[in-house]
């Protein structure tokens, strides 16, 4: 699958006259609870020619490609930045993938340089927990909930969680989360729904764990208590302009 998703990358590259600068695997095969039947989520940052940046008109900054089990959707450079500026989570996640298709340039590592520097612990937090109410909500309403659904909300509450009590980018690994459930009870339940997680399909309905809902509810509670803790911040552009200027002028055809 590998060498099939880097077909696809370089495809891409012709047909829109870009070069992918680093394209990353993302969601649950990252997450470390994939399903058997789970899609590539891939995710990349490209950009055009020097002269594309210099039309009067604003033109599309996204490139998607759906067919099967491959989903690939990349963000031109300067998208890319604008949204790290504002702490983009997704654009964190991108950039701490450890599964990479594809790296032309340094791009990648220089901007990972960068990026803790744009982490705001409010931004991430309204993101985190913002997610996981909608997927408690999700949740909630089931008799027979996607067990998809149940890792959802367990990944977002935990990373709210890392967000709230570490101040920091919270892992990617779900594994390196689960330190901050003390509840042994939660935490062996958890480890039991993981080994299920492997063995059945994106589709399988899973009789409702409400001990487990009720926890994840309380945790998100005391999250939400925390979040006018942080403030509001946004890192300098002055340097994303600096690496946006000095990646668009290298010529690569």
């Amino acid at each position: 699958m590998q060498e099939q998703i880097r077909q696809k990358l370089k495809e891409i590259e012709a047909q829109y006259g870009v070069q992918i600068l680093f394209a990353s695997e993302t969601g649950s095969r990252v997450w470390g609870f994939p399903s058997p039947d789970s899609d590539y989520d891939v995710r990349f940052i490209y950009h055009h020619t020097r002269d594309w940046y210099l039309s009067i008109d604003e033109q599309r900054d996204t490139i998607e490609y759906l067919s099967g089990d491959l989903d690939l959707v990349g963000w031109d450079i300067r998208k890319s930045l604008r949204l790290l500026r504002k702490s983009n989570i997704a654009m964190f996640e991108r950039l701490a993938s450890p599964i990479m298709y594809l790296e032309q340039t340094d791009f990648r590592e220089q901007l990972q340089a960068l990026a803790p520097t744009y982490f705001s612990c409010r931004a991430g937090l309204h993101h985190y927990a913002s997610m996981a109410r909608n997927y408690y909500k999700t949740c909630e309403a089931e008799d027979q909930v996607k067990l998809k659904s149940y890792f959802y909300l367990l990944r977002t509450t935990l990373c709210s969680l890392w967000t709230v009590e570490r101040q920091a980018i919270p892992p990617l690994a779900f594994r390196e989360l689960l330190p901050l459930v003390t509840d042994q009870r939660m935490r062996d339940k958890i480890e039991e729904l993981l080994v299920l997680k492997a063995q059945v399909d994106e589709s399988y309905r899973h009789p409702k764990e409400a001990e487990l809902e009720l926890y994840l509810k309380c945790t998100l509670d005391y999250c939400d208590t925390r979040a006018n803790d942080f403030e509001r911040i946004q890192g300098e552009t002055e340097p994303l302009n600096d690496l946006f200027r000095k990646t668009i002028a290298y010529p690569w055809h």
